[in-house]
């Protein structure tokens, strides 16, 4: 029971913040059997929270003790069944708070080979913490230790090792999409009888599982083409395919990485300049409309701006944001208030740029349940002043997180409907340049891509 609340708690923080996040790979997650899911963690809490999502197995997480420092936190732990570890990082606090580094590790140890034996579906984020660099980092050979020594005891199951890549398109910008994609599935009993002799260790192991990582996640060795790259992602993924930009642009991400780097080399090709420069146009472009620069789906709606397409399903009719405005408009009421506070909060109290996404999420899930029950009570006065028993105000406390989905979704709506009509109102020059723009990278894309 605690589970599922933990889960609507959940999906409600990732899907008010996040525009869309749509999963690739559902099935590719073993439906029994020891599964370790290995992710990146380039994004704090919200990794965490998308990767309950990749399987519906229910997952337990290899976590940091650390955080449970809160009885809310701790709560959670036991809920979803986490183990917890000790960090390095942690080790001079922990002692000084009491707590015995080598214990919790060996806890979490014959946890982690007592799950494996059950049949558990583990989750962990190797690099040992949240990583904000434009690539994948270091990876600690935890994970790799606790799998051969569950191989090395004479284990009768195997263990499934599933790769999941948290790709962003704009990390910690609120209504931007992202993408939870699940790798191919490799046995790590197939892995270690397919080694030499003396290449079998957990260094080899953790080598093999950020190769797996590197096929699902996006990575650039700079910031500068990290942007370029999902520049090119968007403008290519809205040209090809509409309909679907968001589930395109995996298809096209290697490509575009390939380009970006050529882009900011010491040498870059006429091809790869020429794509950059139209992907950054139209970019910009984007953003001038109310979109965001990296985001697939708010370049195909400047495309259909530009009568490049005509996918109207990106862009909401003025009908259905009509239909839809009165119950938005009560969900806006009520949540506006403390959704900017929520985010103000988030942004005053960050020590870092990664914090801001997790500190919506906690405290600012506090500060809204909070507000739902200011708001009950205060319900409940008005019906009893008003004659009516205030038991009806309970009903309140199970439609506002309805009415909160409605407002956050019609929002999307609106923004949506607005970035086209701003973009068609832009001179014929104008749309004719960006036209151009357009027609250049699905030219430089299909000439690279062998017509493709």
């Amino acid at each position: 029971m605690l589970r599922n609340v933990v889960y609507w708690v959940c999906h409600r923080c990732l899907h008010w913040f996040y525009r869309e996040h749509r999963v690739e790979g559902l099935g590719r997650v073993p439906a029994s059997g020891p599964v370790i899911l290995v992710g990146n963690h380039p994004n704090d809490l919200s990794d965490v929270i998308a990767g309950l999502y990749v399987t519906p197995r229910p997952v337990r997480y290899i976590a940091t003790v650390s955080v449970t420092t809160s009885w809310a936190a701790r709560t959670m732990y036991q809920a979803m069944g986490v183990i917890p570890v000790a960090r390095v990082r942690d080790a001079r606090k922990m002692r000084a708070e009491g707590v015995d580094l080598a214990a919790v590790n060996q806890a979490a140890n014959d946890t982690v080979a007592a799950a494996l034996a059950q049949g558990d579906a583990i989750t962990v984020f190797p690099e040992g913490g949240v990583h904000d660099v434009p690539e994948i980092g270091r990876l600690r050979t935890g994970v790799a230790k606790m799998v051969l020594t569950h191989l090395d005891a004479g284990a009768k199951n195997d263990v499934t090792i599933v790769p999941f890549g948290g790709q962003y398109e704009a990390p910690r910008t609120w209504g931007s999409d992202m993408l939870s994609v699940v790798g191919t599935p490799w046995s790590a009993r197939e892995w270690v009888a397919a080694q030499p002799e003396g290449q079998r260790g957990a260094a080899a192991f953790t080598d093999a599982l950020k190769a797996s990582l590197l096929t699902v996640t996006r990575n650039a060795p700079t910031w500068e083409e990290a942007a370029t790259r999902d520049e090119i992602v968007a403008a290519v993924a809205a040209r090809l395919a509409p309909g679907n930009p968001l589930g395109a642009t995996t298809t096209v991400l290697e490509r575009a990485a390939q380009l970006a780097a050529d882009a900011h080399s010491d040498g870059p090709s006429g091809v790869a300049v020429r794509i950059k420069t139209a992907a950054h146009t139209l970019a910009h472009a984007v953003e001038r409309a109310g979109g965001i620069g990296s985001s697939s789906v708010d370049h195909a709606r400047l495309l259909l701006a530009l009568d490049v397409h005509a996918e109207q399903s990106l862009a909401p009719s003025f009908l259905l944001l009509g239909a839809a405005a009165p119950a938005a408009a009560i969900g806006w009421l009520v949540h506006a208030p403390i959704l900017a506070l929520v985010y103000r909060v988030a942004k005053k109290g960050a020590t870092a740029r990664t914090d801001v996404v997790p500190r919506c999420f906690a405290p600012g899930l506090y500060l809204v349940i909070a507000w739902w029950l200011v708001v009950a009570v205060l319900v409940a006065v008005g019906l009893a002043l008003a004659g009516w028993s205030p038991l009806w105000a309970l009903a309140v406390l199970v439609t506002l997180p309805r009415f909160g989905d409605l407002a956050i979704r019609w929002g999307n709506w609106l923004k949506g409907w607005r970035l086209v009509r701003r973009a068609r109102s832009w001179s014929t020059a104008e749309r004719v340049g960006l036209g151009e723009a357009a027609e250049a990278v699905r030219g430089v894309w299909e000439g690279e891509s062998g017509g493709r």
